[in-house]
């Protein structure tokens, strides 16, 4: 075994960016995905008919590679699936990529000699011959399976005898399955509205039944294209509950904007009902920025809603009642032959050995500094667990913090420091985000977790040419050009500091 080869555990947008920066930096990387081909939630098998990005091109974009100039403004699932191929091209990834190939387990090597680390061991299956499984050992993994790997389907009473189909929404795979039928889609996100308004147009009927309502944006605020005016540094700053790491001039800055903020907040809110045609029963209590967590971006729903091919219910199943009969909670008395559950996807990490599953997240929860490291195992890293409205900039600049920490030029603090910060993290994530009980969501947190890590690796964090652009435009991976060669200049003692950040 070499002292530089990595195994990275999936082929989608974390996965690809995390084995181009560890190869430009001189690793041996080997990637494992156990569909047949790169794309991660995007890859066909998981995209509905219709999907498409909440982000606009120019925001869904690596730092070092544009789209091509066909792609859609918001585009579709099959163009960030050629985005990411034509990625892998370009970056020399293709030879590295194992396609169909299942990680069945990770486990730490055992010491030959106290204080040394030997690797991992990982194990895993190629799906396309069903062959026995391969052993190699990896100096260092990287967990690149994000945290929507798994798709939740409620275990509802009676389901059993359900003579229709209960679906996930990533299983509608084509639109002629939903022809003719009684459709149910359960939900209110952006998948379910999305396949609630793909059923609205080619099935018999469609309900859409929710338990309460989410925000979704317009993509154009008149004529002003909605990145532009909501995801900049400055929006983040004031219109955000404080980040747990807020520096004191932005605290009374805060302060001094309140009015105007208040403002801002209201006339948005304001707009959006008027712009997207949001029925009143489905408008959300919480506020816009509080509700970023289930925020989407796109309307088309409304439209269907408010033209009746599309009926809206807030209630829930109570009961499957046989046949192809539900009993909701409201009393109300439906049929369905076809229900699509967009309820959400889970984290699975079960492929890494239980031992060390259990040292990474003694409650079931992962610790991770910074998002990315576990303080007791540092030859394991998570790319793609800062999960943000800009997953292909807050992965790409993981990567970098993760690549320089593999490097040993990264000045980390001791193990107990880190523990300290994980603890405050999670207690701030809880706070702002309590439908993310995993931990592992920033939210529009974006410049503050890039501040956070170009700190890390000691490299400017202000990245445009003047302060005006800095903090009012659209805060793109492009900021992040030319931060490889910026940290091939840093050298630093590696030595454990007793404060953490």
């Amino acid at each position: 075994m070499n002292s530089n080869q990595v195994a990275i555990i999936g082929a989608g947008v974390s996965g690809l960016v995390t084995a181009k920066v560890l190869q430009g930096d001189g690793f041996d990387v080997s990637i494992f995905e156990k569909a047949p081909e790169v794309g991660g939630v995007w890859e066909t098998s998981r995209a509905y008919p219709g999907l498409r990005t909440n982000s606009p091109y120019p925001l869904y974009a690596f730092s070092d590679f544009d789209h091509s100039e066909s792609t859609d403004e918001f585009p579709t699932a099959g163009q960030i699936r050629g985005y990411l191929e034509r990625y892998a091209d370009h970056f020399g990834l293709r030879d590295h990529l194992n396609l169909e190939t299942e990680v069945v387990s990770v486990k730490q090597l055992p010491s030959e000699e106290e204080g040394q680390h030997p690797g991992f061991q990982v194990h895993t299956r190629d799906l396309t011959t069903g062959g026995p499984i391969r052993s190699r050992t990896f100096d260092f993994v990287v967990v690149c399976n994000g945290v929507l790997s798994e798709p939740h389907i409620p275990d509802f009473d009676g389901s059993r005898d359900f003579a229709g189909t209960i679906l996930h929404s990533s299983q509608v795979q084509h639109a002629d399955s939903l022809v003719g039928k009684r459709v149910l889609v359960i939900g209110a996100g952006k998948s379910a509205l999305d396949c609630a308004t793909l059923a609205g147009q080619v099935s018999d009927s469609c309900t859409l039944l929710f338990r309460k309502t989410y925000w979704m944006l317009p993509r154009y605020y008149g004529r002003t294209r909605v990145d532009k005016l909501i995801y900049s540094r400055w929006v983040e700053k004031l219109s955000y509950p404080p980040y747990h790491q807020s520096p004191l001039p932005e605290k009374l800055l805060r302060g001094l904007c309140t009015p105007l903020v208040s403002l801002f907040r209201r006339k948005q809110r304001q707009f959006t009902i008027r712009a997207t045609r949001m029925p009143g029963f489905m408008v959300p209590d919480m506020s816009i920025h509080d509700s970023i967590f289930h925020l989407g971006i796109g309307s088309d729903i409304y439209n269907h809603i408010n033209s009746g091919q599309v009926h809206a219910v807030r209630s829930e199943i109570e009961r499957f009642t046989g046949g192809h009969g539900i009993r909701l909670t409201n009393g109300e008395d439906m049929e369905a032959d076809v229900v699509i559950c967009a309820t959400g996807w889970k984290r699975n990490v079960d492929f890494l050995d239980r031992p060390l599953r259990e040292t990474l997240a003694p409650n079931g929860q992962l610790r991770l500094y910074r998002h990315i490291l576990p303080p007791t195992e540092q030859r394991l890293g998570f790319v793609g667990y800062a999960s943000s409205t800009n997953s292909p900039l807050t992965s790409e600049i993981a990567a970098h913090w993760l690549s320089q920490h593999f490097l040993g030029k990264l000045r980390l603090p001791n193990t107990r420091a880190m523990e300290r910060s994980v603890e405050r993290v999670l207690k701030w994530t809880a706070r702002h985000f309590p439908q993310q009980r995993e931990g592992h969501f920033i939210g529009g947190y974006v410049a503050h977790y890039t501040d956070w890590l170009l700190r890390d690796m000691e490299v400017r964090q202000r990245r445009c040419p003047g302060l005006a652009s800095e903090h009012l435009q659209p805060f793109r991976a492009n900021r992040l050009r030319g931060l490889e060669r910026e940290r091939s200049h840093v050298s630093v003692d590696t030595g454990a500091r007793g404060g953490a950040g």
